[in-house]
């Protein structure tokens, strides 16, 4: 009971994962439809103190932090997946040679799909990270200076200049993933500022699971125990990538293209040593009775992965009833933990 009367700060972390991305899209459509049906016209981010997104969980992340309902978010993967991975693409050039292309897609239909989105929904005019609604964590990483950056919004004083960045160039920046498209530049000006930005790529090779990153946030730049934070973490399924003793990769291509096993293995390791941590830390917490609420919500697909680039309708269908069935399985876990106290901003 004592619990109940602890104020919770709450923190939505959604994984990376390219066209997966549907499925936290869909879960979270599902959940935005279950919580409306009982507050009809509160928003999603309404129920979240910060919200992490890395690559496409950054997508997800700042356009729920928008405001942008969450099965708009979804009919953006569905209706615009083939000209993002358009597969005629590598088509017209010879398979030995793909390698020396900078990156299997351009990221200019990405690019413009973002802004126009995220514009619409800004009343016409370009969002920066100050107009977002509640506060949130894009991971990135700066190829210009060889370190991570973490992208935030201005809930601290010692954040001076994210906020100024334009919404869409921070999401395409976190879900710049290597091999798939090039490192994302860009230069912006506003009332509140200019600067630029130079060879921004995927945040998921260091935080492909943001959920750490928020629980840090949370203490350190919040203030807060962990005993007074709520965590929900959802990823966008992870396979087993089995290598035998005696395998052997037919060539290079095997690992890069047209679909990069490499990298996809790196995200998946990243996403489950993080999840070990943090259940490590909850345990840790407990011994001293200042653990933190924690749901991690994750579909396992075996051997039989989807690709991050997959753009067939064949596989859309497959990563929507996913995201259905996870919703089914917890959505009553999920709710009954929103309707515990929460902070002031949220009650």
């Amino acid at each position: 009971m004592e619990d109940d009367k602890i104020i919770k700060f709450r923190i939505l972390s959604i994984d990376g994962g390219g066209i997966r991305g549907i499925i936290p899209a869909k879960l979270l459509t599902e959940l935005e439809r279950e919580l409306q049906n009982e507050n009809p016209g509160k928003k999603l981010y309404e129920y979240f103190d910060l919200i992490c997104g890395t690559s496409t969980g950054a997508i997800i992340a700042i356009g729920i932090a928008m405001g942008i309902p969450a099965a708009n978010l979804l009919h953006f993967y569905k209706e615009n997946a083939s000209q993002i991975f358009p597969k005629r693409y590598l088509k017209i050039i010879p398979r030995k040679t793909r390698a020396l292309v900078a990156s299997i897609y351009d990221n200019k239909v990405l690019h413009k799909k973002l802004k126009d989105a995220f514009t619409q929904n800004n009343g016409g005019k370009v969002p920066i990270l100050k107009d977002l609604k509640t506060n949130v964590c894009i991971p990135t990483f700066n190829g210009n200076e060889g370190k991570i950056n973490v992208l935030k919004t201005q809930h601290s004083k010692e954040y001076n200049r994210d906020y100024k960045l334009p919404a869409h160039e921070v999401a395409l920046a976190s879900a710049s993933a290597p091999v798939y498209f090039p490192p994302h530049s860009f230069s912006f000006s506003n009332e509140y500022g200019s600067g630029r930005n130079i060879n921004m790529i995927d945040g998921g090779i260091f935080a492909n699971n943001p959920a750490l990153i928020g629980l840090l946030e949370a203490t350190e730049k919040f203030g807060y125990q962990f005993s007074e934070i709520s965590l929900l973490s959802i990823g966008t399924g992870e396979g087993r990538h089995i290598i035998k003793k005696n395998w052997r990769s037919k060539n290079l291509w095997y690992w890069l293209l047209p679909n990069s096993k490499l990298f996809d293995i790196i995200l998946s390791s990243q996403a489950q040593i993080t999840e070990q941590y943090i259940n490590f830390l909850k345990r840790t917490c407990g011994v001293s009775n200042n653990s933190f609420e924690y749901l991690r919500i994750q579909y396992d697909m075996g051997s039989d992965i989807i690709d991050l680039n997959a753009s067939g309708e064949r596989d859309i269908n497959r990563l929507e009833a996913i995201g259905d069935e996870l919703a089914k399985r917890n959505l009553y876990s999920i709710i009954n933990t929103l309707k515990s106290k929460s902070n002031g901003k949220l009650s």
